[in-house]
């Protein structure tokens, strides 16, 4: 369906310009006006998110982390599992983000660290074991899982990864460890996520007073950042403008954006939902979603303003990264196969409650769909505009239009000017500069908190590190 609404949407674009251009120009301007409202939303609440994020750094969140709250266990009764599946990642970069872990508030106490390898990777049982081995005394337990290949009815994918994974950490926590099902959280962390070092503390909190904790997803910012200053400027910017979006969006009092990414969920619910599908590539909105029929609209987003540093899309050359971020983004839009999933759930399956079911369609319709059409909206529009004195929306749509159109282009044409600007001085950095600039990068700097194994660790496993082979 987005596929159809965008090629309608660029279609209408075409014919449009060459045969009413008149027409076109009008909605042209309404869509303009649309995007530029949704331009300010974004500033506005990206600040909003940024303030935010500044005060919940400076909290304390392990103060009286012992007193129990209404379930009558405290934050510090809560354990949490991190999921990190993995294939052919660098050593480097999995060894960052274990570090991250490593350094959350009480994680040799109450954190478990599942790496979730893959059989079709050569060499990755032995990749798991050795990161195990170097960190087992810091986390509660870590745990080597191994994915098995061309399993009927799954995709070599992130979702069935996990879902492979956490049944086996499921079964170890809670049987082995005796740790009750009710004070376990999972998280879902890509391999290159660098979690903020206080995150874990807060959602312990947010947990343990919450009496809807198992119907909540926890979500924290999202910052491409790691690599920001290797990456190409075209690239760097897109990165700097969907980590603003996203911030904007967790901000809005009046919106529930879906998970992306890197994000925290209770286990009790995961597993009554049948935890992830492992026929589906875009795992993070799909696992919401499926909660939120799977209980009726019982679920919800809670945002954890302590961000996540992530990759942005790099490559050997200029051109590689520049088709890995395509690839990237082709990847992304497999989410759109929700739109099917929803509008099933709604049609055949009564979905309750159907205003949510609506939002939740409209939002990832809305999504997929800008992201292609908008584009050939504007491009069309402006080209007609440029070439066009006497358009229709001047003198026959009514003083409204006529007024507001010229203050709407010369807008779209300031901001399309910054945005060239921007990246032409992104493309004639110097490295030295970009060297200088980056000391808040986590993966240069370790500011996020990233710790190194021990030179004296043993290359044998100890009692907390868990093997288990496909």
């Amino acid at each position: 369906m987005p596929g159809v609404i965008s090629w309608a949407i660029v279609s209408a674009a075409v014919v449009g310009l060459f045969f009413f251009p008149d027409q076109w120009a009008s909605v042209a301007t309404v869509f303009v006006g649309y995007l530029m409202l949704r331009m300010i939303l974004i500033v506005t609440f990206a600040i909003v998110g940024d303030v935010r994020r500044r005060i919940w750094e400076k909290r304390d969140w392990t103060e009286d982390d012992t007193l129990p709250g209404p379930a009558a266990f405290s934050p510090a009764d809560v354990h949490h599992v991190v999921l990190v599946p993995n294939y052919k990642e660098p050593l480097d970069v999995l060894e960052r983000t274990i570090g991250a872990l490593a350094v959350q508030h009480r994680a040799e106490e109450r954190v478990v660290v599942v790496l979730g390898m893959e059989q079709r990777e050569p060499g990755a049982l032995e990749k798991g074991e050795a990161l195990a081995a170097r960190y087992a005394d810091r986390f509660e337990s870590i745990i080597v899982t191994v994915h098995p290949a061309d399993v009927p009815g799954e995709l070599a994918c992130k979702a069935s990864n996990q879902t492979y994974a956490a049944g086996i950490a499921r079964d170890i926590v809670v049987r082995e460890l005796g740790i009750p099902l009710d004070r376990i959280t999972v998280t879902s962390c890509d391999a290159d996520s660098v979690i903020h070092p206080k995150y874990f503390a807060a959602v312990s909190r947010m947990f343990a007073a919450d009496e809807r904790r198992h119907a909540r997803f926890w979500q924290a910012p999202m910052h491409y950042y790691n690599n920001i200053w290797d990456v190409p400027a075209p690239i760097r910017y897109t990165a700097w403008f969907i980590h603003a979006a996203h911030l904007a969006e967790l901000a809005m009092p009046f919106y529930e954006p879906l998970p992306i990414s890197t994000y925290t969920l209770s286990m009790k619910m995961a597993e009554e939902t049948g935890w992830w599908d492992p026929m589906v590539i875009s795992e993070d909105w799909h696992v919401m979603l499926n909660a939120m029929f799977k209980r009726h609209g019982d679920v919800s987003l809670t945002p954890v303003f302590l961000p996540t540093w992530s990759d942005a899309t790099d490559g050997e050359t200029f051109w590689r990264a520049m088709k890995n971020r395509y690839d990237q983004v082709l990847r992304h839009a497999w989410g759109a196969e929700d739109v099917g999933y929803i509008l099933r759930e709604i049609i055949d399956e009564g979905a309750r409650p159907a205003a949510q079911s609506v939002f939740r369609l409209v939002q990832v319709l809305h999504d997929h769909t800008l992201r292609v059409a908008s584009w050939f909206m504007l491009i069309t529009g402006y080209a007609i505009n440029l070439g066009v004195e006497r358009a229709w929306a001047y003198y026959d749509a009514g003083g409204a239009i006529r007024d507001v159109h010229p203050v709407l282009r010369y807008f779209f044409l300031a901001g399309t000017l910054a945005v060239a600007c921007t990246i032409v001085v992104e493309l004639l950095r110097t490295l030295r500069l970009a060297d200088g600039l980056s000391a808040v990068s986590p993966s240069r700097s370790g500011s996020c908190g990233s710790v190194r194994p021990s030179s004296g660790s043993s290359s044998a496993p100890c009692r907390r590190c868990t093997l288990r082979r496909s």
